[in-house]
């Protein structure tokens, strides 16, 4: 009896992010983004590891990639995502934890450029173990305005989630108004991760 592969499942795909991806797009509500037009979400994961529903967690790698004609400070965009990320990962159940922590939160954001899978894979060093695809599976391609989120076990640098959210962006919006639209950016994201049962 054969055991199945380790394997990324394509969980939510509502647009094009992936090249020549062969499985159906399954229409979902998406929640008003400030700011973003024709949002589309994309999530993998490995169905061989359960998803932590609690637990600590820090910062991993960040990669924030943005065309030449973008204003913004990466600092700013940094801790804009950071303040995001925190609130809705700890209304998930998850606590920041400034040294050793469970998980290792990864992000990228693409501004006006793009970034395949395995270059993004390989910005985490030798640290990330990425589970194996079974059969013609293909790599996922990112295209220009795009923000990953990654959740990585901290223990043995294993990739257990990974989800893309693909937004046409206003660039012309006003600062306090660029954290409303990163706020509803990564809520809506995660809003595809599970939560624990209450």
């Amino acid at each position: 009896m054969s055991q199945p592969l380790p394997l990324f499942i394509f969980l939510v795909s509502l647009a094009a992010l992936v090249s020549g991806c062969r499985t159906a797009p399954q229409p979902k509500d998406i929640s008003t983004i400030e700011g973003a037009s024709h949002a589309s979400v994309h999530v993998l994961f490995d169905n061989t590891r359960s998803l932590p529903l609690s637990g600590t967690f820090g910062w991993g790698m960040s990669m924030v990639r943005v065309d030449s004609g973008v204003k913004d400070d990466l600092s700013v965009i940094t801790e804009r995502l950071h303040r995001s990320l925190l609130a809705t990962l700890s209304e998930k159940g998850f606590t920041y934890a400034g040294t050793n922590p469970d998980y290792s939160i990864g992000f990228a954001v693409l501004v006006g450029t793009s970034l395949d899978e395995a270059e993004l894979n390989r910005a985490y060093g030798a640290s990330l173990v990425f589970p194996k695809r079974v059969g013609d599976s293909p790599a996922v391609n990112y295209s220009a305005g795009v923000l990953i989120v990654d959740i990585v076990r901290r223990s043995d640098g294993h990739l257990l989630w990974r989800g893309a959210i693909k937004a046409d962006i206003d660039l012309a919006l006003e600062e306090e108004r660029k954290q409303a639209r990163c706020d509803g950016a990564v809520r809506e994201l995660l809003r595809h991760y599970p939560v624990a049962a209450k």
